[in-house]
């Protein structure tokens, strides 16, 4: 059975009805509660939403000052939580590519690049193994970045869904490539089963309770060190984002080492 269409799931007015609706919160402080605890990010104050869902008609405050859900959407998101598995599994729709032979040149990390960008044609100005990328060149050169890599892919991210990187990240494993992801944990129902279907993919989950860091390190040859989130808010250009590419294997180096003496939790802890 295919999901049904569910008013505001997944954005911030979708946290505060799952507050209200699955988890029970009536109060304003006690929803306040369930998003810290629950949520990756919020970028609007809490009051802000609230007033926005009661002017949309979407939730109803009670003269005893209790938040409900408006009745409709109250058996929408119980039917989310029922149902959780025909939205999320499986977690992406990627048509598979014919298969192709490998290439057993390792390729020219600095030729991927210009060819991206002599495609894209960025303005940025690319000297010294670095250049700078902001807005959707970001999101467009990690996609592409992600599909050329030749072994090994790192992402350090402290919330991810189901954006088309880390979709790209299950494609590049089925193909044979060596793909890491350091995030945080959650207690979000949706999230902790995107985990464990990118465990289950082969993908190796690491976890740090403090993380806050945005990194990509392709083959160990090239760093992406940026503000952006493997989330579709961050992904898909609603929220301005920018980041630093180095080619420098150096710094590539001491990036890779920075992460390998933080104090990493398996994924089945």
């Amino acid at each position: 059975m295919a999901p049904k269409s569910i008013k505001h799931l997944f954005t911030e007015k979708g946290d505060v009805l799952s507050a209200i609706v699955i988890y029970g919160a009536k109060t304003f402080s006690e929803i306040d509660y369930i998003l810290t605890q629950t949520s990756a990010e919020r970028w609007t104050e809490l009051h802000i939403l609230l007033e926005e869902l009661i002017q949309e008609g979407d939730v109803i405050l009670n003269e005893e000052g209790e938040y409900r859900a408006r009745p409709e959407l109250e058996e929408d998101y119980s039917y989310f939580e029922e149902h959780m598995d025909e939205w999320l599994e499986p977690p992406l729709y990627i048509e598979e590519e014919e298969p192709v032979e490998q290439v057993r040149e390792y390729p020219d990390i600095l030729s991927t690049t210009e060819s991206w960008i002599q495609l894209q044609q960025p303005e940025i100005v690319f000297k010294h193994e670095h250049f700078f990328l902001e807005g959707h060149y970001l999101d467009s050169f990690t996609r592409f970045i992600i599909t050329r890599a030749f072994n090994t892919i790192i992402v350090v991210n402290p919330f991810i869904d189901r954006s088309t990187p880390t979709q790209l990240l299950i494609k590049a494993k089925r193909k044979g490539k060596t793909v890491v992801m350091v995030t945080r944990h959650s207690s979000k129902p949706h999230v902790k089963k995107l985990h464990e279907w990118l465990e289950k993919a082969g993908i190796t989950m690491l976890y740090h309770k403090d993380l806050h860091a945005k990194i990509i390190i392709i083959d160990d040859l090239l760093a992406i060190v940026s503000s952006m989130n493997f989330m579709q808010r961050a992904t898909a250009g609603i929220t301005w984002e920018a980041g630093l590419v180095t080619l420098n294997k150096e710094i590539v180096d001491s990036i890779k080492a920075s992460i390998a003496d933080l104090d990493l939790q398996p994924g089945n802890t």
